[in-house]
């Protein structure tokens, strides 16, 4: 759900508040909050010697521990690093510390004192692990820093989170309140588990080491769909805007294809990374698939080279999304070309926009096609002429939707949650249903 606000950091305060006081049954001030968002809402429209202003803060306290806590934390977890002496949090000050936190790696430490006045009293290392956060953990990292962590993501952009959960944002004058999970339950999901059974049922007879189907599957799609994810949350950080058309058969009919080409590496390259890792487990092998600096033996060696592949294969099909068009991939996620042009004549006029991951038809709402830029326009008609075709539009802002046609009707949702799921230590589910196997970053915020 999204709301125009003309108040905006004041709002995205509130609704912070709100959700912080439900997890944890407390929070900052409201006037606290609204003082460090707007202050990050104006910093964000400023630039230095030309430069964007983006980065992280941590509401952390500089009483509080220094590392994460536990005995087996992580080499290379975060940690806090103090100024000598505490600065002001102000837009100037952010303007010129900015460019010494990069935000995929680093953040700076925020904090109020008696008075309820802000200052920066640190930086944090190691954090917030954004590019650790789109390679391929089994499970959750340790917890963040803090409270919340604010992020300056673009001009009059901002996104809060509570450890890997993003739990609201502010994109310029809209509030955006929702996600909506379509990619872990609902149509969108059901589709991609029907396109993994049939490749499944396609190549049973390859299978070895015993493993059950339904482990098989299980793992696949986790894997699968977190893939999707990556490569979404690729075309949001080139913002150039783009999108994926996922086609129930490889056929070219109502498409312009500009670059044709077949890369069929992905779902090889999947396949081998969970056969891999089941392989070690009936073995008694289980490796560490968190990610080794320096894997010792042969199935974490293998492991860490098949991951690696996996994510040269998200970012090869992410950056084909920057030719103006579509990327073009069909139901085993092989890319057939790139820079594809819709051609559609169908008069559809009306779509549903999706108030839920489940497309309840009582959360539903109408709307027109005309609202939508002529990207989403020709995603749209083709979706609705194929039916069994899934489109993913993401804009030059990063916003990511998705579409497909159900029943009679062309149903979209907005504000798309691309956060990754994680297999719990304990194993897999019985019958090989994902849902309750998964940890998922939005649970936490539910």
């Amino acid at each position: 759900m999204t709301q125009p606000t003309t108040h905006y950091p004041s709002n995205l305060a509130r609704l912070v508040a709100a959700r912080l006081r439900s997890q944890h049954g407390s929070a900052p001030p409201e006037s606290v909050l609204t003082r460090l968002l707007e202050t990050l809402y104006f910093a964000s429209l400023k630039t230095d010697e030309q430069r964007a202003i983006l980065c992280t803060v941590n509401y952390v306290d500089p009483a509080g521990p220094r590392t994460p806590i536990g005995k087996e934390r992580p080499a290379d977890s975060w940690s806090h690093v103090p100024l000598e002496r505490p600065l002001p949090f102000d837009a100037r000050t952010l303007a010129k510390l900015a460019r010494a936190v990069d935000p995929a790696v680093s953040s700076l430490a925020v904090y109020r004192d008696r008075r309820n006045k802000l200052f920066i009293w640190g930086l944090v290392d190691q954090e917030p692990r954004h590019n650790a956060f789109i390679t391929h953990r089994t499970h959750p990292s340790p917890d963040r820093p803090g409270l919340f962590q604010a992020t300056i993501t673009g001009v009059g952009n901002i996104s809060v989170y509570q450890n890997d959960a993003l739990i609201a944002s502010l994109e310029q004058n809209t509030l955006v309140e929702e996600y909506h999970d379509v990619l872990w339950a609902g149509p969108v999901h059901e589709l991609l588990v029907s396109c993994l059974q049939d490749y499944l049922a396609e190549t049973s007879d390859h299978r070895r080491d015993h493993v059950a189907p339904e482990t098989l599957q299980a793992e696949l799609l986790m894997r699968w769909i977190n893939a999707i994810c990556r490569i979404l949350m690729n075309i949001q950080r080139y913002r150039h805007g783009g999108g994926l058309l996922i086609t129930p058969r490889a056929s070219l009919d109502g498409l312009n294809v500009k670059y044709k080409i077949r890369y069929d590496r992905l779902l090889k390259a999947l396949r081998s990374l969970v056969d891999t890792q089941l392989s070690a487990s009936v073995q008694g092998e289980v490796p560490d698939t968190a990610g080794l600096a320096n894997p010792q033996g042969s199935h974490e060696t293998r492991m860490a080279e098949h991951m690696q592949e996996v994510l040269g294969c998200e970012r090869f099909i992410a950056s084909l999304s920057c030719v103006d068009g579509f990327v073009l991939l069909d139901r085993r996620m092989v890319a057939h070309g790139f820079g594809v042009e819709v051609r559609t004549d169908n008069l559809l006029s009306d779509i549903y926009l999706a108030r839920d991951s489940h497309a309840s038809l009582k959360w539903m709402r109408q709307g027109e096609l005309t609202q939508f830029g002529t990207r989403h326009r020709a995603m749209i008609r083709y979706c609705y002429d194929k039916p069994g075709a899934l489109g993913f539009v993401v804009s030059q802002d990063g916003d990511i939707r998705a579409m497909t046609r159900i029943d009679d009707k062309l149903v979209l949702w907005e504000n798309i949650d691309v956060q990754l799921a994680y297999r719990p230590a304990a194993g897999f589910a019985p019958g090989g249903q994902a849902g309750p196997m998964l940890w998922h970053a939005r649970a936490r915020v539910a």
